[in-house]
């Protein structure tokens, strides 16, 4: 696994490297510096020299690429990714996770006055402060070095002019810092007033889970529920659902009026645009319900064949669906959020035996605490 932390000025980027080299033992790799760092000014020679034991440092980002790949299976974090092009490139890689972090603008004014005034150096000017952020995060952040790549490879790029074939020259599509925070994998909001607050905030979150790099097949059915639920025209809730058989996908549903039917959220079902509450005239609403539809599109032949079928969907099937999954044979159901009749439809399919719990993927969980 390799880590990559970016995010603005005096959020915390370093503690949340600290924290994986020291709680969770990865190596931090530098890009273009020292060894050295600010933030080891403050510590005895003892402990800085432990530190930079635990580093390894690299002339460039194709370099420490060249470096990782290799070594995939061990633990590597960085905080010198900064620039757009080796960003995107490392995001292409299958072991690579990017972590955002930001915080209010006074609050990290407060952290790196507390930092200088702890080094002995003078305080910063406030809106010195704002205008470097400003800077750092609205600025654009490219790398004028074009990587040449074999034209095998596939990726996504600006094509520039190469004077070495059969090689192209590639150039990435050039982002501002706040643009790039947002093609961060896991977004950290740090609020926390101390640094131990945020140790346990880290903790709590799983950073190291393998399922942020490559889903499990509950999670890659259930983000297809999801990817699914999309297409839905209803005005009541977007639904999703997918049944597979032997990880085979063999029908996906989405919820939303009958075929030949005005859309819903054209006005085609009155109940639904009147904001009806949950429960309530269902018998006037002319939805078909996710669940329905995936099970229509498939058929009992093609459910109940073997037995084997699993039906994932985003919101846990109320009782009319659930009585259709029992008739046609599902044997598994798995669901990620909760809804109204969620134990009614527990209790039909224990009767049943059919098979029903609840998944999230680490990345569908609450990443930032502040809501």
């Amino acid at each position: 696994m390799f880590i990559a932390v970016i995010g603005s000025t005096a959020s915390g980027r370093q503690e949340i490297v600290d924290y994986l080299v020291k709680r969770e033992g990865f190596t931090e790799a530098f890009i273009g510096k020292k060894l050295t760092r600010e933030y080891l000014a403050g510590k005895p020679n003892e402990q800085a020299n432990q530190d930079q034991l635990k580093s390894v440092r690299f002339d460039s980002e194709q370099e420490l690429l060249n470096y990782v790949t290799p070594r995939w299976r061990e633990k590597f974090v960085t905080r010198d990714l900064d620039n757009t092009w080796a960003i995107q490139l490392f995001k292409q890689r299958p072991f690579f996770l990017l972590i955002a972090v930001n915080a209010p603008l006074r609050l990290r004014f407060s952290r790196k006055k507390q930092k200088r005034e702890k080094l002995g150096l003078p305080a910063p000017d406030f809106e010195q402060f704002v205008d470097h952020d400003d800077t750092v995060m609205f600025e654009l952040h490219a790398k004028e070095q074009p990587i040449a790549i074999n034209e095998t490879m596939d990726f996504t790029f600006t094509e520039v002019n190469s004077p070495v074939p059969p090689l192209r020259a590639l150039r990435f599509q050039t982002l501002t810092l706040h643009d790039l925070i947002t093609l961060a994998d896991v977004y950290i909001s740090n609020t926390f007033s101390t640094v131990k607050d945020l140790h346990t905030h880290l903790a709590a979150l799983n950073l190291t889970d393998p399922e942020r790099l490559r889903p499990s097949w509950d999670t890659y059915f259930m983000l297809l529920a999801e990817l699914a639920a999309h297409r839905s025209n209803c005005m009541k809730r977007r639904v999703g659902c997918i049944l597979v058989r032997d990880h085979q996908i063999i029908a996906t549903g989405y919820n939303g009026t009958p075929k030949g039917i005005r859309n819903c959220n054209e006005g085609g079902c009155p109940r639904c645009n009147v904001g009806t509450p949950r429960g309530v005239s269902l018998d006037y609403c002319l939805c078909i319900h996710a669940e329905e539809n995936a099970l229509l599109e498939a058929g009992r032949g093609r459910v109940g064949a073997d037995g084997n079928c699993v039906l994932y969907c985003n919101t846990c099937p109320c009782l009319g669906c659930a009585k259709k999954i029992v008739q046609v044979g599902v044997k598994e159901v798995v669901y990620s959020r909760e809804y109204g009749m969620d134990e009614l439809t527990a209790k039909l399919f224990k009767e049943a035996n059919v098979i029903m719990r609840q998944h999230a993927h680490p990345s569908l969980k609450l990443d930032i605490h502040s809501f």
